[in-house]
């Protein structure tokens, strides 16, 4: 390497050290967790009684105490600067068991989509922002299967049976496709109680989808929920 190259990146270094998008402790690389923050958040693991008709159901961190302040900024904030360092974790958790079994047999992906007011407000979709590169590296077609057919408040502060009487119907079919004896992943930013999932799942499976896995990128599964 040139040496003025390397002069001028160490005083980069120096000056703009790499930090932890959630603590800003100082770390080796760009957009990585420290390894507090990754021990913390990171929970790659199964729910082990997915409600039907979910058949598996994969996070990758926890929400709350977690990765809840990276997602609220790109959600809330439309804060894209966010992405790269959600973007590391999913690179980073790709080789796992977990993500290897849960991915077997897919045969299509699928965002849970906004309702088009939403989308015009925001500009994106932020799942398909977090998982649209990464699901392309692992080959696997992200398709516009769902549509949100009304738009819906924001769910956060809700109970399990305020979701359901909000978000019943408000999913359909973007387009009669013929799912028979086809997995399908679904790819949601937050799982919670799982009421969003299971309504897109219902439409997915009167489509003739044989099973439904979910990938979340960060979940509460019972914890302090």
């Amino acid at each position: 390497m040139n040496p003025l190259r390397e002069l001028w990146e160490a005083v980069i270094y120096f000056l703009f050290p790499p930090r932890c998008p959630v603590c800003r402790e100082i770390v080796d690389e760009r957009y990585q967790l420290c390894p507090a923050c990754e021990e913390k958040i990171l929970r790659v693991d199964f729910y082990k009684q997915p409600p039907p008709p979910l058949d598996k159901v994969l996070r990758l961190t926890r929400y709350r105490g977690g990765s809840r302040d990276l997602l609220r900024k790109l959600k809330f904030d439309n804060n894209l600067g966010v992405l790269p360092p959600l973007r590391r974790i999913l690179d980073d958790v790709s080789g796992r068991e977990e993500i290897l079994q849960l991915l077997k047999g897919v045969d299509f992906a699928v965002a849970v989509p906004l309702h088009q007011g939403r989308f015009k407000e925001r500009g994106f979709n932020q799942t398909e922002e977090i998982f649209g590169e990464w699901l392309a590296k692992k080959n696997l077609p992200l398709r516009n299967f769902l549509i949100r057919t009304r738009a819906t408040p924001r769910l956060y502060n809700l109970g399990k049976a305020e979701r359901e009487k909000i978000l019943g119907g408000a999913f359909a079919a973007a387009e009669q496709v013929d799912l028979h004896g086809k997995t399908i992943l679904i790819v949601d930013d937050i799982f919670t109680t799982g009421t969003t999932c299971k309504e897109c799942a219902n439409v997915l499976k009167s489509l003739g989808a044989e099973k439904i896995f979910v990938l979340a990128f960060a979940a509460d599964f019972r914890e302090n929920f």
